[in-house]
């Protein structure tokens, strides 16, 4: 559970990330082992309006952030880290029910090449703030993906820690403090805030599943992680066990979280799909 349950946690960095963000990743595999893979990211009107105002504030004519996010440069830097082989076939920008954002179809070869971060992707499809620096986030390895003889096998390898800033032993007032975001009446702000975060990531086989040891599969979809943060936000207690969240300790954060409404995850060490 652990192995796959990072990709996860690394998302729950989370709430560093626009809360209006909605995210989905879905693979779609052929029987040859070639495939698309659609990455679809919209934020929210006010991060919209927010974004064009900031640009014109610094002296650049307001920018369209669909058209900043819909960027072919941007998706072809992209794909040169997606794996030998992957090639941008379709850059889009989109409006869903309001959202801005953008469609991007990635062509690959052969499944086998694919090395897939999701938080990478989250971050990289997101506009940039005008002069914000780049966040500093834990670094994800790629959940990677073995095709042979009809079965496919995925993996999710074990995250790299982030390093912590060193403080003198002499100085330990100087420490960085942690947010205290634990009073009650934060709560019903944050779900505000919070309610239309939704992130998923989810691989279709075109020619169907003949079997397979996945939790969460319909028809010849599986779900590998989905989060609906304004359903998340309406279990009990759920604010303050999604601030305990430990990265450094996956098992605990999704015996945690497991039960959550809204929160559906592979925990599978290693889930195999035989392809009809």
């Amino acid at each position: 559970m652990k192995r796959l349950a990072l990709p996860f946690v690394s998302l729950l960095t989370a709430l560093a990330l626009p809360s209006c963000l909605q995210h989905a990743t879905t693979v779609h595999l052929n029987k040859d082992g070639s495939g698309t893979l659609v990455e679809e990211s919209t934020v929210g009107t006010q991060m919209a309006a927010m974004l064009e105002q900031m640009a014109g504030l610094g002296g650049d004519q307001a920018k369209d952030p669909a058209k900043e996010m819909a960027s072919p440069e941007k998706a072809k830097a992209r794909a040169a880290t997606l794996g030998e082989g992957v090639t941008v076939q379709k850059v889009e920008a989109i409006e869903v029910n309001g959202n801005k954002g953008t469609r991007t179809t990635y062509h690959f070869t052969d499944i086998n090449q694919l090395k897939l971060a999701l938080s990478d992707g989250v971050q990289k499809a997101l506009p940039k703030m005008p002069g914000a620096p780049e966040a500093d986030q834990p670094k994800e390895k790629p959940t990677t993906f073995k095709y042979a003889a009809g079965t496919l096998t995925i993996t999710a390898p074990e995250q790299a820690e982030q390093a912590k800033p060193e403080v003198p032993a002499s100085e330990p007032d100087k420490a960085p403090a942690a947010l205290d975001l634990g009073a009650e009446q934060m709560e019903p702000m944050m779900k505000q805030m919070m309610g239309d975060m939704k992130v998923s990531f989810k691989l279709v086989i075109e020619p169907g599943i003949a079997e397979t040891n996945a939790s969460n599969v319909d028809g010849n979809t599986v779900t590998l992680m989905e989060m609906d943060m304004g359903k998340v936000m309406e279990n009990p207690g759920a604010f303050k066990k999604l601030q305990a969240v430990d990265q450094k300790d996956p098992a605990k954060a999704m015996a945690a979280l497991k039960d959550f409404k809204g929160i559906k995850m592979e925990t599978t060490k290693e889930i195999t799909i035989k392809l009809k």
